[in-house]
């Protein structure tokens, strides 16, 4: 099995968060045919080899932001919708399995390839009650670095209210827009705090919605931050303190924190080390970071299960217009894959 060729097929399936079917389908028969027991959930899929010893979980999601576009390649780049968030990491994951020696096996390999990681990361939350592991990865563009930590994610619905009127007498009114844009003001000079390893938070106002017609005095005016918190910040206390910085606003979640990314911070483990082994056996020097996007992994490590970041492509290349992935590092990837299953789950260790 050629990784360039499974990237390319996997990419070609169009799988836009809740719209994972068909890819869950294709990858579920690739798997069952190298030898893995599946247990599906709804589109999440669970592969398991070997049965005894430490288990490693390599995780993955199949989700892609919109819009999809199909799969080309250009020298050695494959260009396409998810091609480095997060389908190279599933085609690096994929190609390992098929290159590991089951006979050796004494230990067990889970792989855990799961929806909607890009909207409430529904899938992690289904999926991890029914995983058991001793330490795991998971699969995001890093550019072969190994992630430790990062920020968590929250997202805010801020309401300025006005008085509706008629355009032509706007003093009988109060413009909520108007209202609003002080209120972004102020909101810009809110000192946010700093992690000695996760860095500093961020707020960030992403959408804004007002106003039925253009002859009428807005009486409300919406917007959506994106913060990015650090410990020994929540949810809650970010909350608090921006209620009580724009106290005549309405403040809410935009969803249940529930679905919002968690901040995590591994500062040592042995998957740590082992990985880093992994990397620098296939000729690149490891480097451990963190990072300020949010994944899946904070949701295992709350669980219990020790798990760091890792995988070819770059967040830059993430979401944009023309997304794009280097293929040699998803050979590198699989090949680090390789050698880890083999090192740590397999007599060769």
């Amino acid at each position: 099995m050629q990784s360039t060729e499974l990237l390319y097929d996997l990419v070609d399936i169009p799988s836009t968060s809740t719209h994972e079917h068909d890819i869950s389908l294709f990858v579920e028969e690739m798997l069952r045919d190298l030898g893995m027991e599946i247990m599906r959930s709804g589109n999440n899929l669970i592969g398991k080899l070997g049965r005894e010893g430490p288990v490693l979980a390599l995780c993955g999601h199949l989700d892609t932001v919109p819009p999809f576009f199909p799969p080309r390649i250009q020298g050695r780049k494959l260009y396409g919708r998810g091609a480095a968030d997060d389908k190279g990491g599933l085609a690096a994951v994929i190609n390992a399995v098929a290159n590991t020696d089951q006979e050796r096996l004494c230990g067990t390999l889970l792989t855990a390839f799961v929806v909607d990681e890009e909207l409430r990361s529904r899938g992690a939350q289904e999926v991890l009650p029914q995983l058991h592991a001793d330490f795991g990865i998971v699969c995001e563009p890093t550019n072969l670095k190994i992630v430790n930590g990062h920020k968590g994610r929250i997202v805010f619905r801020i309401q300025s209210v006005g008085k509706r009127a008629h355009a032509s007498k706007p003093e009988l009114g109060k413009n909520a827009i108007v209202e609003m844009a002080k209120l972004v003001l102020r909101l810009e000079k809110i000192p946010l705090i700093q992690h000695p390893e996760l860095g500093h938070e961020t707020m960030t106002v992403s959408t804004i919605a007002a106003g039925d017609a253009v002859n009428i005095v807005p009486d409300l005016c919406s917007i959506d931050v994106d913060y990015r918190y650090v410990p020994p910040n929540d949810a809650s206390s970010v909350l608090a303190m921006l209620r009580a910085n724009l106290p005549e606003a309405r403040i809410e979640f935009a969803d249940d924190p529930k679905n919002f990314t968690r901040p995590f911070y591994l500062p040592a483990h042995k998957i740590i080390t082992w990985l880093s082994e992994s990397i620098n056996r296939s000729g690149l020097e490891p480097q451990t970071v963190t990072m300020d996007a949010g994944t899946d992994a904070s949701r295992f490590n709350e669980v219990g299960i020790p798990t760091v970041v890792f995988g070819p492509g770059g967040i830059a290349q993430a979401h944009t217009s023309d997304e794009w992935i280097a293929l040699r590092e998803v050979e590198r990837a699989s090949v680090v894959f390789q050698d880890l299953i083999k090192r740590v789950l397999t007599t060769q260790r």
